[in-house]
């Protein structure tokens, strides 16, 4: 009763219970103790991207939340595979999670989210959704991120704007993407033919495409609106190997605001997402379905906000 923290023990006997656990050094059998109750006070945390700091902050915000009401998490990182996620999920309802928390790998399919869901067991997405099915989500307004993100270079009377990373198997890309056209359309601006880039959200493939774009015939971007932080350090990185100067020769804005980007000479303008409490919001989500299963699913979304710093600069 003492470590399960029950009200109804006397503080001056709980002291000496206290006193005793630390002088015999003994270990509370929590697994045992859950032989007694329906719930065994684990989640499964499946993460589409573990190495993107991005998701590494989102992952921080969840396990903030559940270890305050007495969870602990089973992590699993899916590393964009279907696949691995798949295999990780499986693993965790063999170990009778009470539920699921799913950041979903790219190209997660609406059958896989409704298979979870027969399991009977809470889920919430996270990060991203999957369109035709219904179920708890906490994300950010990704259009509205990019939007600012693109009025903001608008401002500074940039009209030959590139957006790098779309991905149409990722909601959040998706609806980035329609941010950055929205803005654009708004201004009575055409997007230049080549100016939408597909890519792996990775500095690499940021690396690349900037090249790409400055080697190409024709205008060249005055500005590049990323889909994320990571692509947004690669294309800087990219333009600084063609002796162009991220901000002074063609300004960046990212997305997400990861821990790096305030830390990048230029400092990186981005959108933040506030990772952290997307991820608190989650665990909310997953702890108010687990205690009422027939409840309406429900979307909570953090607006972004813009973050302005030396990578973007007047035309």
């Amino acid at each position: 009763m003492v470590l399960n923290d029950n009200p109804s023990v006397a503080a001056k006997t709980r002291s000496r219970v206290r006193q005793a656990i630390a002088e015999l050094g003994y270990i509370y059998n929590r697994s045992g103790a859950q032989l007694r109750k329906k719930r065994k006070g684990v989640v499964g945390v499946s993460i589409c991207n573990l190495a993107n700091p991005y998701f590494s902050e989102v992952t921080v915000g969840v396990n903030e939340a559940l270890s305050e009401l007495g969870f602990a998490l089973i992590l699993g990182n899916a590393g964009e595979s279907v696949d691995q996620q798949a295999k990780f999920l499986n693993l965790a309802r063999e170990h009778s999670v009470d539920g699921l928390i799913l950041m979903p790998a790219v190209g997660t399919r609406r059958e896989t989210i409704e298979d979870i869901l027969g399991w009977r067991l809470p889920l919430v997405l996270v990060c991203r959704y999957v369109p035709g099915v219904a179920t708890d989500y906490s994300g950010t307004d990704n259009r509205a991120g990019t939007s600012a993100g693109t009025k903001h270079l608008l401002s500074l009377g940039h009209e030959r704007i590139a957006f790098v990373g779309a991905n149409p198997q990722s909601t959040s890309a998706r609806n980035r993407v329609r941010g950055y056209r929205s803005a654009m359309a708004q201004a009575g601006l055409k997007v230049s033919p080549g100016f939408v880039v597909e890519c792996e959200s990775t500095r690499e493939h940021g690396f690349i495409v900037a090249r790409q774009l400055f080697d190409r015939p024709g205008k060249r971007p005055t500005a590049i609106v990323c889909f994320n932080d990571l692509i947004a350090f690669g294309v800087m990185l990219g333009l600084r190997s063609m002796g162009l100067e991220p901000g002074s020769d063609c300004s960046v804005v990212g997305f997400d605001d990861v821990a790096e980007a305030a830390l990048w000479k230029p400092g990186l303008t981005t959108m933040t997402s506030h990772s952290c409490q997307m991820g608190r919001n989650a665990g909310k989500l997953f702890h108010k379905r687990l205690e009422s299963a027939g409840q309406r699913p429900e979307r909570i979304l953090v607006e972004p906000e813009l973050i302005v710093r030396d990578s973007s600069r007047p035309i």
